[in-house]
């Protein structure tokens, strides 16, 4: 009698089990229909919302696809650890799992073809030159140990630099002293730089790298500050430092343009860089020339420096 009791009961608390993890498993799936119904999608920067009727990954991306209408769109979500994950079917539980407050969240995005070309139709296209200090300092902070990895491979191509175009390079190493200068955790490589503008540039590219090295040992929170202040700063020096490819200005300097290109309406073959384009009326007055750029977006390199422009 004694046994038949603890079978019972052991069969009780078996039923028990089985009624929990059904009752979780059915809201589970009732809060996959009701509560997280809603879809929001963020492409080039703005937020587009819709529903599906039942949580999958195909009804997911059929309505990504009818808010986005663009062909080839890769998925990604962020993680509990602020990673960015690609959308699969694979990866589409744990991408259930990580939305919070009853929206599926996902950032629509485009890709690159062979050779780097821009895809038609894709987000890279509507995004080409929208640069930002917010978006320049997300990229220092998520890509700080890949820049630092470069910088030590760098290093002597950055002194070459400085000894080819010292008047390009000085402003922009002058803006990165001032920037650092009300954050005490990089006061030594600060100082390191101060002594480099003083001894016309030499030594710069152990300078950089060792900003480069105190840059990644700190923490986030140092690197968002460190970040923040250098991109408010440098955004503006990005048009000074865009060269374009085989370009001279057709004026008096006869030099290599770097910054804005501006382009004549009428001369086919007659560019002038942004100080000429100032005094245009002294020279050029009976043609116009508007005051925007070329309007062929290329990549070019700024070759021995190892950055990426527009020109």
């Amino acid at each position: 009698e004694g046994d038949a009791e603890a079978v019972d009961s052991q069969r009780s608390v078996i039923d028990l089990q089985h009624f929990v993890e059904s009752t979780i498993d059915s809201s589970f799936k009732t809060s996959r229909e009701g509560e997280m119904s809603v879809v929001k999608v963020t492409f080039e920067g703005e937020v587009r919302r819709g529903r599906v009727e039942e949580v999958t990954y195909e009804a997911v991306v059929k309505v990504v696809n009818e808010l986005v209408p663009v062909q080839g769109l890769v998925l990604r979500y962020e993680d509990e650890d602020g990673d960015v994950c690609m959308l699969t079917e694979q990866t589409f539980d744990d991408f259930v799992d990580q939305c919070k407050g009853g929206s599926l969240r996902v950032t629509a995005a485009g890709h690159r073809g062979r050779r780097g070309r821009v895809c038609p139709g894709k987000i890279w296209r509507q995004l080409q030159g929208e640069v930002t200090h917010e978006v320049i300092a997300e990229l220092m902070v998520r890509h700080a140990e890949v820049a630092a990895v470069m910088v030590e491979r760098k290093a002597w191509k950055l002194d070459r630099v400085a000894w080819w175009w010292p008047e390009k390079v000085r402003p922009v190493i002058a803006v990165v002293v001032e920037s650092l200068r009300d954050i005490p955790e990089m006061t030594t490589c600060r100082a390191g730089l101060e002594h480099v503008l003083g001894e016309d540039l030499a030594g710069l590219g152990q300078a950089v790298r060792d900003v480069a090295r105190e840059f990644v040992v700190q923490p986030v929170e140092v690197q968002k500050r460190v970040a923040e202040a250098l991109s408010v700063h440098l955004v503006p020096l990005i048009d000074r430092l865009r060269g374009g490819r085989r370009v001279v200005c057709g004026h008096g300097c006869d030099e290599r343009i770097w910054g804005g290109r501006m382009k004549c309406r009428e001369c086919p073959d007659y560019d002038l860089c942004e100080g000429c384009y100032e005094k245009r009326g002294e020279f050029h007055g009976e043609h116009e020339v508007p005051g925007a750029r070329s309007t062929t977006r290329k990549w070019t390199s700024l070759w021995e420096w190892g950055l990426r422009t527009w020109s």
